[in-house]
């Protein structure tokens, strides 16, 4: 007996990703992340930074719906990544579950 074959259509794939429940999980998913994002913020920054982070969701040119989590005060990305002023926090990355192995394989000394 012969292994039946699935073929994945794409035609169906732009409207299924637009659909209000792809839209509403992405935003879910996000929420969450940011949720845990403010929490690391607040404890080892301050609730100012913490107050700046934000869930944004839009559609790339492609048709693909998104919903990310952004800190969007000014010293946002030295926290992040870290500065010559400013300590390595990996804020997003720490909620998001992110290694930095698999960011910037070179920067994995970080502490978690």
């Amino acid at each position: 007996m012969s292994r039946p074959r699935i073929r994945f259509d794409e035609r169906g794939l732009t409207e299924i990703m637009r659909s209000p429940q792809v839209r509403a999980a992405l935003k879910a998913r996000a929420e969450e992340i940011a949720d845990r994002a403010k929490a690391i913020a607040s404890a080892e920054i301050d609730d100012g930074f913490a107050a700046e982070i934000r869930v944004s969701e839009e559609i790339r040119p492609s048709g693909r719906p998104t919903a990310k989590v952004e800190a969007t005060r000014e010293d946002a990305a030295d926290h992040e990544w870290g500065s010559t002023n400013t300590a390595r926090r990996r804020v997003l990355g720490r909620a998001a579950g992110v290694t930095p192995q698999s960011v910037l394989p070179h920067r994995g000394d970080v502490p978690q």
